[in-house]
């Protein structure tokens, strides 16, 4: 199975989380799964996003 990897096109803030957690502009994940509510990155640290659709679309693009 192929990894599937992203990279932030702009800072992504998690404005709900205190303090705000931030992912940085240029950072890469991986996609772990892709649901109806949205998709789950990974980093090779073991943490995990779930990222809704439409900021997925606007601030992700495919990194190689």
């Amino acid at each position: 199975m192929e990894i599937r990897r992203v990279r932030c096109c702009e800072d992504i803030v998690f404005e709900q989380e205190n303090p705000p957690v931030v992912l940085p502009k240029g950072s890469e994940y991986m996609v772990e799964v892709v649901l109806e509510q949205g998709i789950i990155l990974y980093t090779e640290t073991g943490e995990r996003f779930m990222i809704d659709l439409a900021t997925f679309e606007a601030g992700f693009e495919a990194a190689q």
